[in-house]
C-alpha cells in the first residue's frame, strides 16, 4: 500500500509537467471553460487556488478582470510576481485562507477551483465565501478528479458526489456534472457546474 502511495504521489508532482491538459491548447480545457462559463469580455472572473496562475493568464485574456487568490505565500509571492511579468492590468491578486476566499462580495461572474476542492480543509466556510463573492445567476465550476478507489477524498482527489452535496448545502443549485473533462497527466477529471440562485 505504501509503495503505490508513492507511486501516486509522483505521478501527481508530475502531473503539472504533462502537455495537452494545459492552457496552451484552446481547444482543450479553456476552450471547455469557456464554453460552460459563457467567458467573454465584459465578465469578471475568479480562479481560486491559482498557483502558478496558469489559468489566470489564460483567464485575463479573455475577460474584462480576473480576480486570482491563493493561500501559500511562496506561491502568492510567484503568482504575483507572474502578473506583473505579463504586464496584465486586468488582474487583482489576493491573499485567500482556509475559508475565505479574500474575494469582494458579488464582484463575479464566473468562479473557477481547478483543481484546488480536493485540498480544502473547511469546504463549508469556503463556500459560503464562493456564494457571497458571485452575483446573483453567478457560475462556480469546480473542476477535480475523484480519488482511487481505495482512498478517500484527499491529496489524490474527490469524489463528484462529495462536491455536488457540499456545493448545494452551500446554497448552490447544481446545472450539471460533466463527467468527461480533460484530465490531468493520468487522472480523469470532471467539472460540476453550479449557479448562484436570482
Amino acid at each position: 500500500m505504501r509503495l503505490l502511495v508513492l507511486v501516486l504521489a509522483a505521478a501527481c508532482a508530475g502531473c503539472e509537467s504533462w502537455t495537452g491538459f494545459g492552457f496552451r491548447d484552446q481547444g482543450g480545457e479553456m476552450g471547455r471553460l469557456r464554453e460552460v462559463l459563457a467567458l467573454e469580455r465584459g465578465k469578471v472572473v475568479a480562479d481560486i487556488g491559482a498557483g502558478k496562475g496558469e489559468l489566470t493568464l489564460a483567464l485575463a485574456k479573455t475577460v474584462d478582470h480576473v480576480f486570482s487568490t491563493e493561500i501559500d505565500p511562496g506561491r502568492l509571492r510567484r503568482l504575483r510576481e507572474a502578473v506583473v511579468a505579463a504586464k496584465l492590468e486586468n488582474v487583482t491578486v489576493l491573499e485567500a485562507y482556509a475559508s475565505d476566499t479574500g474575494l469582494p462580495p458579488n464582484c463575479c461572474d464566473a468562479i473557477v477551483l481547478r483543481r484546488v476542492y480536493h485540498h480544502l480543509t473547511d469546504p463549508s466556510g469556503l463556500n459560503a465565501g464562493l456564494l457571497r463573492a458571485l452575483r446573483p445567476g453567478g457560475v462556480l465550476a469546480v473542476v477535480d478528479f475523484p480519488p482511487p478507489f481505495f482512498l478517500s477524498r484527499g491529496r489524490f482527489g474527490v469524489p463528484a458526489e462529495s462536491v455536488t452535496t457540499e456545493v448545494k448545502g452551500g446554497g448552490f443549485e447544481l446545472v450539471r456534472l460533466i463527467d468527461d473533462w480533460p484530465g490531468r497527466g493520468p487522472f480523469a477529471s470532471y467539472c460540476a457546474l453550479f449557479r448562484k440562485p436570482m
